[in-house]
């Protein structure tokens, strides 16, 4: 992305050494324990690897920026394809949760990601006991593709088309 994404409440940025510090920061327990993020330390080291494969076009990595205080307050990651999970790695700080600023923000990083891109879709995989994502992918417009399973129980798996290629 080479502009950020503004909207009404909030701007959706690229990942930055200088935004990485409101990033930990608002990476709060009730997110870290969803996504068995062990310590702030490990995601730290996310960010620094995250940073490198963004350099090399490996990864597109948004931040999700209040409009008023410019705090991060979520993240969306569409990696390359991977096997044992989903290209999509998202969190939203909990304060943010069930305003409709999730389904919103997957909506403008997807639009950002297929017109750089050009990918016929990306995928997303969510533990079966994570209710409150899957709705919420559901309703950003992903398609269920069924349950398989992951690395640490069941997934269900998700895809997001690209409206504007051809059916692959």
């Amino acid at each position: 992305m080479d502009n950020k994404i503004i909207s009404k409440k909030f701007n959706i940025v690229s990942l930055a050494p200088s935004y990485v510090a409101s990033y930990l920061q608002q990476f709060s327990e009730t997110v870290r324990e969803a996504l068995r993020v062990t310590s702030i330390h490990a995601e730290h080291e996310y960010l620094q690897a995250a940073l490198e494969k963004q350099a090399k076009g490996e990864t597109h990595f948004y931040l999700i920026i209040t409009d008023q205080s410019q705090q991060v307050i979520g993240a969306v990651e569409i990696r390359q394809p991977e096997q044992s999970r989903g290209q999509l790695y998202t969190w939203l700080n909990e304060s943010y949760w069930g305003r409709g600023i999730f389904q919103h923000m997957i909506r403008e990083v997807a639009a950002d990601y297929f017109a750089q891109t050009h990918k016929p879709y990306f995928d997303a995989t969510v533990e079966t006991n994570n209710q409150r994502s899957y709705r919420a992918l559901k309703k950003a417009g992903f398609a269920d593709l069924g349950i398989q399973e992951g690395a640490w129980e069941k997934n269900y798996v998700l895809i997001l088309r690209n409206k504007n290629t051809t059916p692959y």
